[in-house]
């Protein structure tokens, strides 16, 4: 592992309670399971797993409360081995709850309560931390409300200054809810990560490229579309790429888009150039992913993305290896 690099990572660490169901039950009805687990997520604390499990030592930024959840999901963390020293607790609000619904498409629906999560403040900022890191990652479920929000702004900002690169991973409530504050946060972003109808929907445009070119004209350097199953779009200097991935079966989407954000930020602090290069990689944490289940310590394991690699050609699973090499990371 590589001391010298560093990654912070804003946003929500939850417990999540995730169970099978045969079917999403209609109002009034009921979704029996026939499985269930606990364990940690939120899409910051996924994200912060999966940078760590290629080879970045990572610093979560998150709230939770005082009580036993909260105990559960930051030591469940530090089993991770990621660092908790900038967690914070609160003891006015609950940590936050996530239930996750999954049918056997492998699609997932869930039911949140963010609690603590939202009561992260300025004033937790580790500066010092962020003054010195490479980079900080920011969950946009961060931008959703204050006292978050603010932290998230004042965090890039002290990144920035020091030298640092921001990335933003854009999902879907805060397009809804704070579209304006989302591109207001731009100014501030190096790479944005978004999946496709949400992208389409926070620009007004109806297809991915045009989205694409909509959102490097608010100022991020590299921009990033999340297609699903047919993998996604970068662009970046007028370039763009777009990158195919191999479909799997799905077993639960959970953690995908969380994962797929790890492995372009792990690309991109490895100094890879090559967009198609960081789109592989990215695609191949995200396609790991949906193979798995449940997220948090369930998301894939690096011995995981390395066999979604081997189904690339030889030539493009050599780049991703490059990538792992720089961040001493054993691709075998």
């Amino acid at each position: 592992m590589n001391g010298a690099t560093s990654v912070c990572v804003l946003g929500d660490l939850n417990v999540d309670l995730g169970l099978d169901i045969p079917a999403f039950p209609p109002p009034g009805g009921d979704g029996v399971a026939h499985r269930q687990r606990l364990g940690f997520g939120g899409s910051a604390a996924n994200s912060a797993l999966m940078i760590h499990r290629l080879g970045l030592p990572t610093s979560l930024l998150s709230c939770v409360g005082t009580d036993v959840w909260g105990d559960f999901s930051v030591g469940q963390l530090i089993e991770e081995g990621i660092d908790p020293t900038h967690i914070v607790r609160d003891p006015t609000q609950p940590t936050s709850l996530n239930v996750v619904a999954v049918t056997p498409d492998g699609e997932r629906t869930m039911l949140a309560y963010r609690g603590a999560s939202g009561q992260y403040s300025a004033d937790a900022l580790p500066v010092a931390a962020l003054s010195t890191a490479r980079h900080l990652h920011v969950s946009g479920y961060a931008l959703l409300s204050d006292p978050q929000r603010t932290a998230a702004f004042r965090a890039a900002e002290i990144t920035r200054a020091g030298g640092g690169t921001v990335s933003l991973d854009v999902p879907v409530d805060p397009v809804t809810a704070v579209p304006e504050t989302l591109c207001r946060f731009m100014a501030l972003v190096d790479t944005v990560i978004v999946g496709s109808p949400e992208a389409q929907k926070l620009t007004g445009f109806s297809d991915d490229v045009r989205a694409a070119e909509a959102l490097a004209a608010l100022g991020v350097s590299l921009v990033a579309i999340k297609q699903g199953a047919d993998g996604s779009l970068l662009l970046r200097d007028g370039v763009m790429v777009q990158v195919p991935t191999h479909r799997v079966l799905v077993v639960d989407t959970t953690g995908a888009g969380d994962s797929y954000c790890a492995g372009l930020i792990a690309a991109e602090l490895a100094g890879e150039t090559d967009l198609a290069v960081i789109g592989r990689l990215a695609n191949c944490c995200g396609t790991a992913a949906v193979g798995t289940t449940g997220a948090g310590a369930n998301l894939p394991a690096l011995a995981d993305v390395l066999r979604v690699a081997r189904l690339l050609s030889d030539e493009d699973q050599a780049g991703i290896e490059r990538t792992l090499d720089v961040l001493s990371v054993p691709a075998r």
